[in-house]
């Protein structure tokens, strides 16, 4: 997808990539943009261009991509979700995180079926497996903070594409028919996400949700009030009983101290923990930056074992409950006229996260409560001696938003989807455009690898990793395995006056 771009500071073209469905392309040109949007559906990127059409800076667009992406991309993030943003200002030359994760309820218990009073019942979907949402509550501070149009506008386009319908694509339907089986159990989600015959939709027909689109007016006219309280904070206090309206009503979105990292010649921004993929790519790029850029071929057996190694070690202390690659994530990635930057990622916990959607809001509800479960590792916030959550905390999560600035202009806005393999998704890439000098397009594409935290001695591989590559990583003792890896990367590159804008295929089915 080609577009021309008017930036502000500098005049740019902007390329804008994205594979829908295998073999095909679609493209359209614009021009009179005052910014730069990357997200994996194109729907989102047209929200997020049009705020910033109508005026907007890079948050204004970033929250209308977000709003949007809850109503196009329903299995990976929402309103009843969270997600963390790092926010770059370019005048002050100040960087702000934000942390609108999910926190456990008041009356937290472990979900493996011990607690009082409790029966047994899974960790992975059902009510119980509910935190309190933080999205709307994030996007409407974050907004309030840093946007510059009024939240009815932002959210005009999402409300639009509840309302009218949006057009099923080749990737959602995939995730739909992944999950067939659990959606065909739950009528409020056939009732949206399936024909009358219990069949998923085809790709190109048009799933509308009036529900969500009431739910979104009652934000765009009453603010992250509208979400928490009244009808709609009922509603999800009514279907998810250890949610409660008090629950709903505490919960507050944190400004967290950036964290601040630094590779070759370029600032590293990114957000603290809870979230540990920031720390894990400040931490994996200070080991790498002691490699010379010319020591390796890349993609080599040797290159990909130094990668292996250095990531496993990095990710060593990470909770084991992180391993959990089959995540609901989106990222956005906002680059504005101003040359103001945002980089946020948004999650439901697992695909439709825990799969329960509130009929009367709409809304699909994160299942982030599974990370507080011991099976799944215990977190800091996790009474250990107790055995359960700890009342209104949050767990940690593998999000990995990130800003790269030189002489205090961004260079590369970045993020990735895919649980645990975010901050390695993340990592090589920066690695492909910063010592490979790749372009972004080919730098994003590039055959990646991954090592999962609960199997430290495995490297999962790309299918384009070379034979070679992959007989020299197994005889270094590595166990191989050839698969689909996690980690969708949204990114923008500033080369100058050249600005270019990618999406990763693999976020939209393509491998």
């Amino acid at each position: 997808m080609t577009v021309t771009a008017r930036i502000r500071p500098f005049t740019a073209t902007l390329l804008l990539g994205f594979s829908l469905l295998s073999g095909w392309s679609s493209s359209f040109a614009q021009t009179g943009l005052d910014g730069v949007v990357a997200s994996n559906h194109p729907a989102a990127v047209r929200a997020g261009v049009q705020v910033l059409e109508q005026g907007g800076n890079a948050v204004d667009a970033a929250v209308a991509t977000a709003f949007t992406l809850a109503v196009v991309d329903p299995a990976s993030s929402g309103l009843g979700g969270g997600g963390v943003m790092v926010f770059y200002q370019a005048k002050e030359k100040k960087a702000h995180a934000l942390d609108f994760t999910e926190v456990s309820p008041a009356a937290a218990a472990v979900l493996d079926g011990k607690g009082a009073g409790m029966a047994p019942h899974s960790s992975e979907a059902g009510p119980s497996a509910v935190a309190v949402p933080g999205t709307v509550a994030g996007l409407a501070e974050a907004l309030k903070r840093f946007g510059t149009l009024p939240l009815e506008t932002v959210l005009a386009p999402a409300i639009r594409q509840a309302t009218e319908g949006f057009r099923l694509d080749r990737r959602l339907r995939q995730v739909i028919e992944e999950n067939l089986p659990a959606l065909q159990q739950r009528a409020n989600f056939s009732r949206i996400l399936l024909k009358a015959s219990g069949a998923p939709y085809d790709v190109g027909d048009s799933i509308r949700q009036p529900e969500l689109a009431e739910t979104l007016k009652t934000i765009s006219r009453a603010g992250a009030a509208g979400f928490y309280e009244g009808a709609v904070g009922q509603s999800v206090a009514a279907r998810v009983k250890n949610v409660t309206l008090d629950d709903l009503n505490s919960y507050k979105p944190v400004w967290r101290r950036p964290v601040i990292g630094s590779y070759r010649d370029t600032t590293v921004l990114t957000v603290p923990p809870p979230s540990l993929g920031g720390l894990a790519l400040v931490g994996l790029l200070s080991a790498m930056e002691g490699y010379g850029p010319d020591r390796f071929r890349h993609n080599s057996g040797a290159y990909l074992h130094l990668v292996a190694e250095i990531t496993k070690t990095g990710t060593a202390d990470l909770p084991t409950h992180l391993a959990d690659s089959n995540a609901g994530t989106n990222h956005v990635a906002v680059l504005d006229g101003d040359g103001n930057a945002v980089s946020m990622s948004l999650s439901l916990g697992g695909p439709f996260g825990a799969r329960v959607l509130v009929r009367e809001t709409g809304v699909i509800l994160n299942n982030q409560m599974r990370k507080f479960s011991p099976r799944r590792g215990l977190g800091e916030s996790v009474d250990k001696a107790a055995g359960v959550p700890k009342p209104r905390s949050r767990p940690v999560n593998g999000m990995t938003p990130a800003i790269l600035l030189r002489d205090g202009r961004p260079v590369l806005i970045i993020g990735a989807s895919g649980g645990s393999g975010a901050a390695g998704a993340v990592l090589q890439t920066v690695l492909n455009v910063l010592d490979f000098r790749m372009p972004v397009t080919d730098a994003v594409a590039a055959a990646r690898i991954h090592v999962p935290l609960d199997r430290p001695r495995v490297v999962e591989v790309d299918k384009g990793v070379s034979d070679e590559a992959v007989a020299a990583l197994q005889g270094k003792g590595h166990t191989v395995l050839r698969t689909g890896l996690p980690g969708a990367i949204q990114a923008i590159r500033v080369e100058g006056k050249s600005i270019t804008s990618v999406s990763d295929p693999r976020g939209r089915g393509g491998r």
